[in-house]
């Protein structure tokens, strides 16, 4: 438990932190929540083009998931557990981010009212998974997530984590919520189970390749690193959320959103049913849009559209392997044509492993030249037999 003496708090107002933000100037106005459907009917929407939503911009709710506890406060706010003991919530943001961009989130955070028995914590993750929630507890619903970037904000000493004994925050990785294993931290700051609001602030500056965390204006933790590198195998594309739990012990956990600033992607579509059943079926099919550098193995931006289609289904299919054939036209010779579409391939096959596949579901095929499937004595032939195919198949039991 925390070592800070037992205070006198008084509670907050019934509407909780909705009603502790008057006077403040918020930038995003978050409009009354709606239905919010789940993440595969989310895939079926149209692709939105990237964007950056800045502070003057209206950030509407509907944005969001809840799960868990999580209940709604005003127009901005979130509680994610009440004073209860083992509870968890989290609220994701729909659309995926891109950490290959720089990022700010300004938000206001309230830890509890019980400084001296008060648990657990906050973590900000980020996760190449949509809506994806770890171990509850001391996890703080960030605990088991793999590949994973978390922000935590620690309220509880868990001393076989090494938890120093008062409130602190580190940058953790991966899921690990043993201090042994941090990127950087724990830092100790100023008790926050104060039953006040605490301004947080996280930044990515990615020309320098800096995090950092700011409490009430000064900064407290600083973590120095390619981030898509290091942590996520060269993808950029991940989705966050924030999670809160409590345990044997417990506290009222709540967040509201002030601003927030980064650069989206375009929405993960799906596959039509027809397509979906034909691929599921053992069709060989072509990928459409899948385009290389000249010469080159390095995938072209516009054909991560349809290779998140694939990771998708690999993903709502998780029985299902996967053979993925590369083919070129008959430029060149035959020898590094063969090894040209075996890399071309492989590149497909780091891509669906960078955002979770398995390897073990997948298997590589380098043809060359010997299929074509169009005439090589035209430029537009050429570029139809300059093609990846997939063949899905199920292993018999």
């Amino acid at each position: 438990m925390d070592s800070k003496p037992g205070k006198n708090h008084q509670e907050l107002p019934p509407n909780g932190i909705s009603s502790n933000l008057n006077g403040r100037v918020i930038t995003n106005s978050l409009k009354t929540i709606r239905d919010i459907p789940v993440f595969w009917l989310i895939a079926l929407l149209a692709s939105i083009a990237s964007q950056a939503i800045a502070q003057a911009q209206s950030l509407n709710v509907n944005d969001f998931v809840l799960s868990g506890d999580t209940r709604q406060l005003g127009d901005r706010c979130f509680r994610l557990t009440e004073a209860v003991d083992w509870a968890s919530g989290s609220i994701w943001y729909k659309a995926p981010i891109r950490l290959d961009a720089s990022f700010e989130m300004q938000l206001h955070l309230m830890l509890g009212c019980d400084d001296r028995t008060g648990a657990d914590g906050m973590v900000f993750v980020f996760s190449p998974y949509a809506q994806v929630t770890g171990r509850p507890g001391e996890g703080m619903g960030f605990s088991g997530l793999y590949p994973s970037l978390g922000i935590e904000i620690d309220t509880w000493e868990n001393e076989h984590l090494s938890d120093p004994p008062q409130d602190h925050v580190a940058i953790l990785q991966h899921g690990y919520v043993d201090h042994l294993f941090n990127l950087e931290g724990p830092v100790v700051i100023k008790n926050v189970e104060d039953c006040q609001l605490h301004d947080f602030d996280i930044r990515w500056d990615e020309p320098n390749k800096i995090l950092s965390l700011h409490l009430d204006g000064a900064r407290i933790i600083t973590y120095h690193g390619d981030l898509v590198k290091e942590l996520f195998g060269g993808n950029p594309v991940v989705y966050w959320g924030v999670t809160a739990a409590t345990g044997k012990f417990n506290n009222r956990q709540e967040i509201c959103f002030e601003k927030l600033e980064f650069s989206t992607v375009a929405t993960p579509t799906v596959f039509t049913p027809a397509e979906a059943r034909a691929l599921l079926g053992g069709k060989l099919s072509t990928l459409a849009h899948i385009s290389y550098q000249s010469g080159s193995t390095k995938l072209l931006p516009e054909s991560e559209q349809e290779l998140n289609k694939l990771v998708q289904l690999m993903r709502m299919n998780p029985s299902h392997k996967i053979i993925i054939q590369g083919h070129t036209d008959n430029q060149g010779s035959s020898q590094v044509n063969q090894k040209l579409s075996e890399q071309r391939a492989q590149t497909i096959a780091d891509f669906l492993i960078a955002r979770g596949i398995r390897p073990d579901r997948i298997q590589v095929q380098g043809l060359g030249e010997d299929f074509p499937e169009h005439s090589n004595d035209t430029p537009s032939g050429r570029l139809k037999n300059r093609r990846i195919m997939v063949q899905l198949y199920k292993p018999k039991a």
